[in-house]
């Protein structure tokens, strides 16, 4: 009979994609991973219980295989049939690449849109972030309620309202900017302006926006 083993304190970056703790000499238990680099260990399991509630995810010692072993205490779990596939695999180290790179106020922003919003205004919120730091570096700062600025030149400000399951924008500029290029409603909000995300499909408008914003710093 398989071992039964359960990690503790697990973080869900996306779904089948986890952070948690386990020192390096534990990880090299699963198997002799092919490579070791840089801090974090890489773990696939073929099969698994996870537990988001508790935090928790459960596996049998042999379904599981170690792929790095990283310096640090820092393991990566990837969830994976047996014959899954390569892309597969590689679509979530992207995801995991994207998360790594995100700043604490992005990371508090995403953890927003989890707490508070509905399923498909998640992906929104998530689709809206990744799109603006594609092309803009920086980081969310919140604000004392459900509000982020985008530090340090603030060219955009997003309002979480769970009520109405939508996201209100501001961006730097008056209404006459952004006319010739607005696809969503918008309106004036004390010299600039101001607009809502619904539904994912509004993204792209939005992102267009953001970027058509007057800007300090570039």
């Amino acid at each position: 009979m398989a071992l039964r083993m359960t990690a503790t304190n697990v973080h869900e970056i996306s779904e089948g994609l986890w952070s948690f703790e386990m020192p390096p000499h534990q990880v090299r238990h699963f198997g002799g991973a092919p490579s070791s680099i840089g801090a974090r260990s890489v773990m696939i399991f073929t099969n698994h219980e996870f537990d988001p509630q508790a935090g928790e995810l459960h596996f049998d010692a042999d379904e599981v295989s170690a792929i790095n072993i990283g310096t640090e205490p820092i393991v990566i779990g990837l969830a994976a049939k047996v014959k899954a596939a390569k892309e597969e695999l590689e679509r979530s180290a992207q995801s995991f690449e994207k998360e790594r790179l995100l700043g604490p106020g992005d990371k508090e922003f995403l953890r927003m849109a989890k707490k508070e919003m509905s399923v498909p205004m998640q992906r929104a919120a998530t689709t809206l972030l990744n799109g603006v730091r594609a092309k803009s570096s920086g980081d969310m700062k919140k604000g004392k309620s459900r509000n982020f600025s985008d530090t340090p030149d603030n060219f955009w400000y997003v309002i979480f309202q769970p009520r109405i399951d939508q996201l209100s924008i501001t961006v730097r500029g008056s209404i006459d900017h952004f006319e010739p290029v607005a696809k969503l409603p918008i309106k004036d909000d004390r010299g600039n302006t101001l607009f809502k995300v619904t539904c994912e499909e509004d993204v792209p408008a939005a992102l267009q926006m953001i970027f058509h914003a007057k800007r300090k710093i570039r």
